[in-house]
């Protein structure tokens, strides 16, 4: 019985020569401009400044609220670049026709811009981040732990360094923070790579507010430190974790 030849169907090359940009945006952006419906509906407009020398623009984003769902910011930076990469983009319709809709010539990284809306919505973000759901569980399900007496002693401070301690103590408890638990801070974590592909330690930190070394711990996880390079001494997402960000053409 003879084989079946494998049929190859045309791709077709009418809009190869079409430029078109490589656009990055927050999930939350994507996601809410997926659900519009209405196809001529404007999402939104930019407003670009002057090419710098190195080749780059930078502008804002103002999104039609209209296309937007709950508190999700309107105003967003932008920042275009040539790609180097030769990259093509394909489609591919129910009836299996395959082509090249066009060559991507810039690249367009859009971040939300950091205002009052912003705030809001990463505040609700991290309160519902740490909303746990609470189980009911009959306590002879549970497993038998043994009590065990500890003792500790405590030796009480010299006359002369009650002050300094008394001092040490209030500066501890000022100076505490709070540490969320390891998905909560992964949470947290993947919401500013949303904003930036590449972080220094103490930088993000300083929106964190998490013990260094607990940071640390759950960066080496999920990203990837740059020791040389252009982006030395930062952080950026692994490969299989930056679905955080959604990339459009």
């Amino acid at each position: 019985m003879a084989e079946q030849e494998e049929v190859v169907e045309p791709l077709h090359l009418e809009l190869e020569d079409r430029e078109v940009y490589l656009a990055k945006i927050p999930t939350a952006l994507g996601a809410s401009w997926k659900n519009v419906q209405e196809s001529e509906l404007m999402l939104g407009s930019i407003k670009l400044e002057k090419k710098s020398v190195l080749g780059r623009r930078k502008g804002m984003l103002t999104v039609n609220p209209s296309t937007l769902e709950d508190d999700i910011p309107t105003e967003y930076r932008i920042e275009i670049s040539e790609t180097p990469l030769k990259l093509k983009v394909f489609s591919l319709d129910g009836s299996g026709r395959m082509a090249i809709e066009g060559t991507v010539k810039n690249s367009c990284t859009v971040m939300a811009q950091r205002n009052d809306q912003y705030s809001k919505m990463c505040k609700q973000r991290l309160i519902k981040s740490m909303v746990k759901t609470r189980i009911v569980q009959p306590l002879e399900d549970l497993p038998r732990v043994k009590k065990a007496r500890i003792q500790f002693t405590i030796e009480k401070p010299d006359a002369e360094n009650e002050e300094d301690d008394a001092d040490s103590k209030l500066l501890d408890k000022s100076d505490k923070k709070i540490k969320m638990s390891k998905d909560e801070l992964k949470n947290l974590v993947f919401h500013h790579f949303e904003e930036r592909e590449y972080w220094p330690l103490k930088e993000l930190n300083y929106h964190c507010r998490q013990p260094e070394s607990f940071l640390k711990e759950v960066l080496k996880e999920i990203c990837v430190y740059h020791r040389k390079g252009p982006n030395k001494s930062c952080y950026e997402l692994k490969p299989q974790y930056k679905d955080g960000v959604s990339s459009n053409a």
